[in-house]
């Protein structure tokens, strides 16, 4: 009985599935960020409207623009980052593409949640949640993968640049703990005071206000890093 063997692949032809893997997460942030567009139509203006009325009737146009802007930025950011994993990256193994394929599931929904947004109420606030979740699931896919890579299988990223791993790890780490301890606020305050409108507008200033003490705390970490690295410099050198 013969029994086929599966060869280990060589160098080069890994490093072509590497890009194949690279180039296919591009082509879902493609596709994601454009189909934010699609939907977004300059309402039906009457022949005889006068100018007066024109801002109340584009404001349904204006809050959707605002809304797919807000979602471009936050897609670019999130494809700056994995670009940015991206390049340590010498290797890939089975873990690293399914923590990929989960991050991608997110991206791929963001079009939905951005089109959800725009069926907001005063007493529907399910849109706002699928949207921030969203978000909290994109931060959460781009932490795994950098714990992945950094944590667990070094092996899989390129030797050395311990500074710029560390310091991309704990922005992704102090990012995804920023929008899933927002989420988790802002969701708690809209449940356990459902009339309470004060604590619910209150709950919103969590997510800037973590985003404004992590920026300092990332600061204060490279810093310290740099200040290690010098030190290490001088030391090798004397």
């Amino acid at each position: 009985m013969s029994m086929s063997v599966i060869k280990e692949a060589k160098p080069a032809h890994r490093e072509f599935e590497l890009d194949r893997a690279v180039l296919f997460s591009d082509a879902v942030f493609a596709i994601a960020i454009t189909l934010l567009i699609i939907e977004i139509k300059l309402p039906h203006m009457p022949e005889k409207a006068p100018v007066a009325d024109y801002i109340q009737l584009l404001n349904p146009f204006l809050m959707e623009f605002f809304t797919f802007a807000m979602s471009f930025l936050f897609i670019g950011t999130f494809w700056k980052w994995h670009l940015q994993l991206c390049r340590f990256l010498q290797h890939y193994d089975d873990g690293l593409i399914h923590r990929n394929l989960f991050f991608l599931f997110f991206i791929v929904t963001f079009p939905f949640s951005t089109a959800s947004i725009m069926h907001i109420g005063s007493h529907f606030m399910l849109p706002l949640y699928i949207y921030l979740f969203n978000l909290a699931g994109c931060l959460a896919g781009l932490f795994w993968i950098s714990y992945y890579i950094f944590q667990r299988k070094p092996g899989l990223a390129v030797a050395g640049l311990h500074m710029e791993k560390e310091l991309l790890y704990q922005r992704l780490k102090y990012s995804f703990l920023t929008m899933s301890t927002g989420f988790t606020i802002i969701t708690m305050a809209y449940f356990i005071f459902p009339e309470n409108t004060s604590v619910q507008k209150i709950s919103f200033f969590v997510i800037p206000g973590l985003i404004f003490f992590n920026h300092f705390r990332l600061k204060i970490k490279k810093r310290n890093t740099l200040r290690l690295v010098h030190i290490g410099d001088k030391s090798s050198s004397s």
